[in-house]
């Protein structure tokens, strides 16, 4: 390896000062494309798109507010109250509030949260333009370099989802670079490990997910390097591994109150996600999004619009000019150890990508091998498009390598890489980049404090997984708690619980306003606040009115004060039984009016949501949503062999008395889906997982005539004396 130029610094006796000329450089060029629409409206708007923004304000908030008041940072009862929640399992940014504390204090977490962006790709530019320095030893290769990863369109489309947990990347690059230094012999051992654990405290304090992806590639990576250096360079690699164990007990030391609450005092539960929701797609390597400048042209745009997953995780990005700047590689730098390393790991990176099945233009066509990963713990919750960043920190490397090595002429160089600097530009279009934070007069007036007591049960409408009511309580000072949240995960007894699923956009939930009372009595809210400005509002004020509550219009928004034990009947309902009537009710309707399709020789091939409702045969306050990643808690369409199959969603002791109920005549029962279920199956109760029942046409036919001639306890059954009844 020592021999081997594209791995072996050379040394550098000037440039002493380059680090900071290439992060003002990084810097200046952050602030031009994400910054300059937030001039004059720093704490009015934001960086990014959708939910996620908002809540990360809120993560900042939290430190600072359980700093002051010297509480347990680790837990809250702010969130999905009165239970509380675990935040050790959230992506809750520690290192990052920490560093904006003093901007927080002055200027308001939005103008924090602002700043942490503008600087976040910055840092890990500079971090891989010193490791590419470090391999390259010039200065402009290694400036592209840094380009590469810091403005990656990973780092692009994770800034405009608002992950601050995804972005803070800085320690990746430097955990290499640590890596190359004690290999040449220029660190003692013992510097070596406390530069190690160093960073790797920084990157779990950053967020967990990277800290374990990155892991396991570093694993990959050792492995690899194993296999292709032999010699004196191959002992050199062996003696790491003890320094680099040595590193993680010490950090690990280090966030031990942190690991306590990770993982003893609570769980990560099911996934946020499925596995194949978020993964790379073939053509994204080559067609970028719209977070690119060349993602904005149409015939782009309506490539990437065909891939999975939305698009802040469309991420895979490479273009045309840095995949031919890999292969120029490949073929100078193959027959050489380190050349074959960076390839090799590429390769890895870019497999790993697709996730469990290879995607071409949104269709999967092929098994791949993560998915044997997909049921490891934390890894499993991993999605395989943010590997992405590891494919651009490789090629970072390898465009670094090749720009100072390659043959080639000077101007070849120049105008390769203006062509790889062009293809990978951020939109330009400023506005792109931020939302407005609007935020009702009722909480930045301050009338909150004349409606609610300190620390009331409130449940916000929209919920709090649109982040807007989690700005709204970091914005009151956290004055008041919240029957909700958005944590990543939620505490099963309340995602278990119908009303929930009616909040998130589910507006087909039978008996919506009963569900809302035995919602409100379990979890002791005391009021419901509403933004009338919400696209679901009108339908919320039609569940709300039959609560015989009165309803105030105040300052931006509608609070409804709901007196102490107003629902008491409801009160002590038991949960999965409030959750089989509701799931029972809605399978009901889905089975009456497939039934209705059928008997009416519809097309079997042309069944589904859309065609039911469409035709008028669903209730008619249900609303089947056409956009792709729209929230769902139901489907319905053909199997094979002229069969349907209904799927809805719920625990296992909420869906299993219509596993009861059905067993006998339906084809196939698949629970937790696709898994078969079987008498002996003993699926997890404490997940909320989809049910699919598979039918023949003709037993489909026979279940819809059945609820009609002798209707279930669920339809003739007032909803207390029914729950309490069983259904």
């Amino acid at each position: 390896m020592a021999n081997d130029r594209a791995m072996h610094p050379r040394r550098l006796h000037d440039g002493r000062y380059q680090w900071a000329a290439a992060f003002l450089f990084f810097l200046a060029f952050s602030i031009l494309v994400f910054g300059s629409s937030l001039a004059g409206h720093l704490t009015t708007a934001y960086i990014g798109h959708d939910e996620d923004p908002r809540i990360y304000m809120w993560f900042l908030r939290w430190w600072r507010y359980a700093l002051d008041q010297r509480i347990n940072p680790f837990f809250t009862d702010l969130l999905w109250a009165p239970r509380g929640f675990n935040l050790a399992w959230s992506a809750f940014v520690p290192f990052p509030a920490w560093i904006a504390i003093p901007i927080g204090h002055t200027l308001g977490e939005a103008a924090a949260y602002n700043v942490l962006c503008i600087i976040a790709l910055p840092l890990a530019a500079l971090s891989a333009f010193l490791l590419c320095r470090r391999v390259t030893g010039t200065f402009w290769p290694s400036i592209l370099g840094g380009y590469i990863f810091g403005f990656s369109p990973y780092m692009l489309a994770q800034m405009l989802g608002g992950h601050l947990n995804l972005i803070f990347a800085f320690a990746i690059p430097l955990v290499v670079l640590a890596g190359l230094r004690r290999l040449d012999g220029e660190v003692s051992t013992r510097r070596f490990t406390l530069e190690i654990a160093a960073l790797l405290v920084a990157q779990f304090l950053c967020g967990i997910e990277l800290f374990a992806t990155m892991t396991l590639f570093g694993g990959f990576a050792l492995l690899i390097a194993l296999v292709f250096f032999d010699g004196d360079a191959r002992a050199r690699l062996v003696r790491l591994i003890g320094p680099l164990a040595a590193a993680y007990a010490i950090a690990m030391l280090i966030v031990s109150p942190y690991l306590h609450y990770l993982l003893v005092r609570g769980s990560a539960g099911a996934p946020a996600w499925p596995p194949g929701r978020f993964t790379g797609d073939l053509l994204n390597f080559i067609i970028p999004t719209e977070v690119n400048l060349l993602g904005t042209f149409g015939f782009a745009r309506a490539i990437t619009g065909q891939f999975s997953g939305d698009l802040y995780e469309k991420s895979v990005y490479i273009g045309i000019p840095l995949l031919m700047v890999i292969e120029s590689y490949r073929r100078m730098k193959w027959r050489t150890p380190a050349g074959r390393f960076l390839i090799v790991m590429l390769a890895i990176t870019v497999v790993a990508s697709f996730g469990p099945a290879l995607r071409v233009a949104g269709r999967a066509v092929l098994p791949m091998p993560w998915a044997i990963f997909t049921i490891l713990p934390v890894l499993s919750g991993a999605l395989a498009a943010r590997f992405a960043i590891y494919t651009s920190l490789v090629i970072s490397i390898i465009a670094a390598i090749w720009f100072n090595d390659a043959p080639a002429r000077t101007s070849t160089k120049i105008i390769a890489a203006a062509a790889v600097a062009l293809f990978l530009v951020p939109n330009l279009v400023p506005s792109f980049w931020i939302s407005r934070l609007d935020v009702p007069a009722f909480f930045t007036d301050r009338a909150y404090a004349n409606e609610l007591a300190p620390r009331e049960i409130v449940l916000p409408l929209p919920f709090p997984d649109s982040g807007k009511s989690m700005y709204w309580q970091a914005d009151s000072d956290m004055y008041f708690r919240m029957a909700g949240g958005w944590t990543v995960t939620s505490p099963f007894e309340f995602t278990r619980m119908p009303a929930v699923r009616y909040f998130y956009g589910a507006i087909d939930l039978p008996e919506a306003c009963d569900q809302l009372k035995a919602y409100i009595a379990r979890f002791g809210v005391q009021a419901v606040i509403g933004d009338p400005a919400e696209t679901n509002f009108p339908i919320w004020q039609q569940t709300l009115a039959p609560l015989g509550v009165t309803a105030q219009n105040e300052k931006g928004v509608w609070i409804y004060k709901i007196p102490g034990d107003s629902f008491s009947a409801y009160a002590k309902l038991p949960a999965a039984q409030v959750e089989a009537r509701a799931n029972a009710l809605r399978f009901d309707a889905i089975v009456e009016a497939a039934g209705k399709y059928l008997a009416d020789g519809h097309d079997l091939s042309k069944l589904s949501p859309l065609e039911l409702k469409r035709l008028d045969l669903l209730p008619r306050d249900w609303r089947v949503d056409a956009a792709p990643d729209a929230y769902r808690d139901w489907q319905i369409a053909p199997a094979s062999g002229s069969q349907v199959g209904i799927i809805v969603i719920g625990s296992y002791e909420g869906v299993r008395p219509l596993i009861e109920r059905y067993r006998a005549i339906a084809s196939e029962i698949d629970y937790p889906a696709p898994t078969r279920w079987t008498p002996d199956s003993h699926p997890r109760l404490d997940v909320v997982k989809p049910l699919l029942v598979t039918f023949d046409s003709v037993h489909l036919a026979a279940a819809a005539q059945r609820l009609r001639d002798s209707p279930p306890p669920e339809r003739t059954t007032p909803f207390v004396a029914g729950v309490t009844a069983g259904l």
